[in-house]
């Protein structure tokens, strides 16, 4: 019975340590478990606590998520486009070009075309340096192949050209190019042009995606193919995509001194400048702003005792001067600035020319926020406006023939101007900032 009791009692014991000990093993595990798993939290998914975040904090993390790709290169943002649909959606919308467009405008350079080809080869130029850097060639598909491609305007990461069609048709083909995407938009052919090639001119803002090109061409002449010639202006809106014809004009723009085409001209302040005549004392240019109003304006007078040389003469350019409509003119020795001021020219400076006396000829002209940059025919040189001192720049890559230089800065917009108006969602955001913190 003893031997019995003992045997039960052990087996009592027994059972109550088991049980004892698979409680401990229970709470243990437990405990480990809630330790393990808190140890994969840290290690593997600590990176994505930024999904736990107030919507408060994820919607202004969209803000630096923007901010922090705006500052990369144009080439590189188009790479994260693949990335996944929502960083595509993110890169892709009207806010975020906005704010790379800004972001760009800090870091102006300028877009070169030094020699005149079927393949236009465009470089960029750093203030300052002036080293040339190659950016892009540009031979769409569809372009007349006869002839050579011709820059004429540069806007918001965006150049326009225009390409002659034939030997035997004076009309242009015109293209929208982004540089910094390699995207090309041919525009469609407008109404022809009679007796002489058209003129074209190019106007864009405020709104980034907006922007208009004037075409002045000839219709015919007066009176049954006798006396003066007509003209008219249509103008092709990035909105419709589509030219419109809004009727007469009075003058068709000139030649400007050793460029190939008529469409010399200036965008400043809202408007489109051509020169129309420089017949001294009553040289006349021609405008046009964004409502389509179209106005003649004289150049600045001269006294008719002065020299031929000391007046106005065909080495006459009109430049943006840091936002202002401004007319170079330069002389033997010399060269006057003249500034459109409160609707009337003021003369800003008059100073010497370091490289003329006909030795080495201005081929074209541009200007930045403070300085003048002249291109003759194997250099460039600068003029501070602040300092009034000259610098001889670098030569170009290879001889300048019909060269073409215009500030730039490199953006996302699309050729047609469209960029899509819609906003990340805040799931969209979530994602995004996921993704980061994920890689």
């Amino acid at each position: 019975m003893k031997e019995g009791f003992d045997a039960f009692s052990f087996c009592l014991v027994l059972m109550g340590v088991w049980c004892l000990l698979a409680l401990f093993w229970s709470l243990s595990d437990g405990y480990q478990g809630k330790q393990t798993k808190k140890m994969v939290q840290t290690r593997a998914q600590h990176r994505r606590r930024v999904t736990s975040q107030t919507w408060g904090k994820v919607e202004g993390a969209k803000d630096v998520f923007h901010d922090i790709l705006s500052r990369l290169s144009v080439r590189s943002i188009r790479s994260f486009k693949t990335v996944n649909r929502y960083w595509h959606a993110s890169i892709s919308n009207k806010h975020f070009a906005t704010k790379q467009l800004a972001q760009s405008r800090k870091k102006p350079s300028y877009i070169a075309c030094p020699r005149a080809d079927k393949a236009m080869k465009l470089y960029l130029l750093m203030p300052g340096k002036f080293n040339y850097r190659h950016h892009a060639t540009v031979d769409p598909p569809g372009r007349s192949a006869d002839h050579s491609m011709h820059m004429i305007a540069s806007f918001n990461g965006l150049v326009c050209c225009i390409n002659q069609l034939s030997d035997e048709n004076e009309d242009h083909q015109i293209w929208i190019c982004n540089p910094s995407t390699e995207e090309t938009l041919l525009l469609p052919q407008g109404r022809p042009s009679v007796w002489t090639e058209p003129s074209i001119g190019v106007a864009y803002g405020p709104d980034i995606t907006e922007y208009k090109i004037f075409r002045i061409f000839c219709v015919g002449r007066r009176n049954a193919g006798k006396g003066d010639y007509l003209y008219e202006c249509e103008v092709y809106s990035s909105s419709s995509g589509a030219w419109r014809g809004i009727g007469p004009v009075l003058h068709l723009p000139m030649y400007v001194y050793f460029r190939p085409h008529r469409s010399a001209h200036v965008f400043a302040g809202g408007k489109i400048y051509w020169l129309v005549s420089l017949k001294d004392p009553a040289g006349i240019m021609l405008s046009v702003d964004m409502e389509e109003n179209f106005e003649v304006m004289e150049l600045p007078y001269y006294s008719t005792d002065l020299r031929d040389e000391d007046r106005i003469t065909v080495t006459t350019y009109l430049i943006n001067l840091g936002g202002s409509l401004s007319l170079v003119v330069l002389h033997v020795d010399s060269f006057d600035v003249w500034e459109w001021k409160e609707a009337s020219w003021v003369l800003v400076i008059e100073d010497y020319l370091p490289f003329m006396n006909f030795c080495d000829i201005v081929l074209f002209m541009t200007s930045s926020e403070k300085e003048i940059l002249f291109v003759t025919e194997s250099h460039l040189w600068t003029y501070h406006l602040d300092t009034r001192k000259w610098r001889k720049r670098g030569r170009p890559p290879t001889r300048f023939t019909n060269p073409a230089i215009f500030p730039f800065t490199e953006s996302l917009l699309p050729c047609n101007g469209g960029v899509s108006g819609e906003k990340l969602t805040i799931s969209a955001v979530v994602a995004l900032c996921f993704h980061l913190f994920l890689t």
